[in-house]
This record gives structure tokens, C-alpha cells and sequence, in this order.
């Protein structure tokens, strides 16, 4: 039996998913410039990737949203095709924002290179934004309906 989960408890998730992986990544980063040994980095590393991963689990592998923003366009339906297409849009439009930020702010402050935790977190921003943008989105996203990709 599919259960619907509602817009807002996606978008309370979505939320979340994205304010762990900041924090993740904030925390790290201030932690390697403060010299906090690899214990202390961990301290606040695992609570915040079991947030990640729970939520990622939720809003994204639960609802089959992820396997659809990943599917082929053929081998979904018309209507699925038109919510992946806007949901892609969007995504890509604040992706691509996101990064100029990134490198502004990188070259505002002369590193010269951008940090390997911030790379990795903007590929995975890269790779579940178009499901954020549909579960932000949609009305209705059921349980367990994992797409036909």
C-alpha cells in the first residue's frame, strides 16, 4: 500500500537535508582552520551525515524521486517527463547561481582553490537538486512509487 507524504513534511525534509550538509560542511571547515584534531571533527561530522543520510533516505529514495530524476525520458511518462523537465529547470538555474557565489566568495577571499569538502558538496547538490525542486513542488508524491527508471 503507497502512502502520501505531504508537501510539507517534503519540504521540511528537503530543508533539513540541505541544512546538514551546510552544517557538515561548515563545521568541518572551520574545524580544519581551528585546528580541531580528527576526534572533535567527528563529534560533529556523524550526527550531522545521519541527518543527511536519514533525510536523503526520506525525501528522496522513499518517494522514488531520486530514480526519477535520473531516469531516461523515454522510459518515463508524459507527465513525469514535464515534472523532471521543470524541476530541472529550476534547479539548474539555482545551481548555477550557487556556484558563482562559491567562486566569488573564493576569489573575495584569495584561496585560489576551492576546498575538496565544498567540491564534493556541490556534486551532491548538483545530483539531488532537480528531486528537491520536484518534491519542494509537487502536490502529491506517494511512497514506494520508485519511478519506472
Amino acid at each position: 500500500m503507497q502512502q502520501e507524504i505531504s508537501r510539507t513534511n517534503r519540504r521540511l525534509l528537503v530543508a533539513v537535508n540541505y541544512l546538514s550538509l551546510a552544517s557538515v560542511v561548515f563545521l568541518v571547515h572551520v574545524g580544519r582552520h581551528r585546528g580541531w584534531g580528527a576526534a572533535h571533527i567527528l563529534t560533529f561530522l556523524l550526527p550531522g551525515l545521519a541527518v543527511l543520510v536519514a533525510t536523503f533516505v526520506g525525501v528522496f529514495w522513499r518517494t522514488g524521486l531520486w530514480r526519477l530524476a535520473h531516469a531516461s525520458f523515454d522510459r518515463i511518462d508524459e507527465r513525469q517527463v514535464q515534472v523532471m523537465y521543470e524541476a530541472t529547470r529550476i534547479s539548474y538555474a539555482i545551481f548555477a547561481v550557487l556556484c558563482v557565489v562559491v567562486l566569488f566568495v573564493n576569489a573575495v577571499a584569495e584561496r585560489g582553490h576551492i576546498p575538496i569538502l565544498i567540491a564534493g558538496g556541490l556534486l551532491y547538490i548538483a545530483h539531488t537538486l532537480p528531486a528537491a525542486a520536484a518534491a519542494w513542488s509537487e502536490k502529491e508524491v506517494l511512497v514506494g512509487n520508485r519511478g519506472n527508471g
